[in-house]
C-alpha cells in the first residue's frame, strides 16, 4: 500500500509497473531456468516490506509446481524459493552496499521442498511462515545458514502431530550460486527430520546424515524433498544406517565444537603517548563501551524470555 500511495503522490498511472529491482530479477532469471513453464508462480508477499518497517524479512517467496524426476525416483512436490536474505536493491534500504565479488547480503536465499499430496491443487502457504522465522533468526542475530547446519525446532513444521519436528540446512539440489550484480548468492535449503536424526546429526554430523537420507527415497531422496506424513527415521528405514552412524561418531567424532562469533576493533592513536606525569596517557573511553553492551545486553536477555527460534548449531570448520 505504501508503494501504491507513493506512485499516487508522484503522479503515476496506477498501471505503471516499476521495475524489477536487479538482484530481485538475476535471482528471478535463476528460477526461470528451472521453470521456465511457469513465468508467474504463486507468491507469498511480505505486506509491508522490511525496508518501510514491516516485521517479515523475506519480501517474497515464490512457490514452483516441480514435477519431480521418476527415474531418480523423486516425487512431484512444491518448491518454495525465498528472496530477501541476499541484496535484491542495491541502494542500501536493507543491506550493505558492496562491490560484486562479496556475497550479496548476507550471501544466501532459503528454499523448501514439501512432497505435493495428490489431492492438492494449491501450495500450502505454512512453509512461507517458517522460512520467515528461520529469516528473522538470520537478520537479528547476524548468524548464516550453512548446508550441514541443524536447528532444534522441538514442534512439527506444519503444527500438526508429524515426526518432523527439526530442521537440517543442505544446498539445493537444482539451484546453485548465482551471480547477481550486487554479488552471489547460494541456496539454502531447509530439510525436515525426525529427532533420532537430529540426534545423529549433533552426535556425528549434518552432512553425513544427509547422505543417508538422499539414498532413501522414502525419506528425501536425492532432492531431500520433505515428507510430512513421513513416519519412519532413517534407522528404522535403513537397519545399515545405524551402523554407518555409530561408525562416523567412532571415527569422526562431532563436529559441534566451534562458535560463531562477530569480531570488531578500533585503533587508539594516543594509546603509547606520554601522559602529563610521564606515564602512558590512558585510551579514550567508546561512547559505546564493552561493559555497556554486555549490559544492555544482559537486560535484554532477561526481558526476553521467549527466543524467536531454538539455538541453531554451526558446523566446526566455520569460525
Amino acid at each position: 500500500m505504501a508503494d501504491i500511495d507513493r506512485l499516487q503522490c508522484r503522479n503515476i498511472p496506477m498501471n505503471f509497473l516499476p521495475p524489477t529491482p536487479p538482484g530481485l530479477e538475476a535471482l528471478y532469471l535463476a528460477c526461470r531456468r528451472i521453470y521456465p513453464d511457469q513465468p508467474n508462480p504463486l507468491q507469498v508477499a511480505a505486506l509491508v516490506k522490511y525496508w518501510l518497517g514491516g516485521p517479515d524479512p523475506l519480501d517474497y517467496i515464490s512457490m514452483y509446481a516441480n514435477p519431480g524426476d521418476v527415474e531418480l525416483d523423486i516425487p512431484p512436490h512444491w518448491h518454495y524459493i525465498s528472496f530477501g536474505l541476499s541484496d535484491l536493491h542495491g541502494d542500501g534500504r536493507v543491506h550493505e552496499v558492496t562491490g560484486p565479488e562479496t556475497p550479496s547480503g548476507f550471501g544466501f536465499e532459503l528454499t523448501f521442498r514439501l512432497r505435493r499430496e495428490a489431492s492438492e491443487t494449491a501450495p500450502p502457504t505454512w512453509p512461507a511462515t517458517l522460512m520467515q522465522s528461520l529469516a528473522k533468526y538470520v537478520f537479528q542475530s547476524g548468524n548464516t545458514l550453512c548446508a550441514g547446519d541443524h536447528v532444534s525446532w522441538h514442534c512439527a513444521l506444519d503444527n500438526s502431530e508429524s515426526r518432523i519436528q527439526h530442521i537440517l540446512m543442505a544446498a539445493d539440489a537444482q539451484l546453485t550460486t548465482t551471480t547477481t550484480p550486487f554479488g552471489p548468492v547460494s541456496f539454502v535449503q531447509v530439510v525436515g527430520i525426525c529427532k533420532e536424526e537430529l540426534l545423529a546429526a549433533q552426535r556425528w554430523n549434518g552432512p553425513g546424515v544427509l547422505d543417508i537420507l538422499k539414498r532413501l527415497p522414502v525419506a528425501g531422496g536425492a532432492w531431500l524433498v520433505t515428507d510430512m506424513r513421513r513416519g519412519e527415521n532413517i534407522l528404522e528405514l535403513d537397519p545399515a544406517a545405524q551402523e554407518e552412524v555409530d561408525r562416523g561418531i567412532e571415527e569422526d567424532g562431532s563436529n559441534l565444537s566451534g562458535v560463531s562469533a562477530r569480531c570488531s576493533w578500533s585503533e587508539f592513536n594516543q594509546l603509547f603517548t606520554p601522559g602529563e606525569s610521564g606515564g602512558l596517557a590512558t585510551p579514550p573511553l567508546s561512547p559505546h563501551s564493552d561493559s555497556e553492551q554486555i549490559q544492555a545486553a544482559l537486560k535484554k536477555g532477561s526481558l526476553n524470555t521467549r527466543p524467536v527460534l531454538p539455538p541453531i548449531k554451526g558446523q566446526a570448520e566455520r569460525h
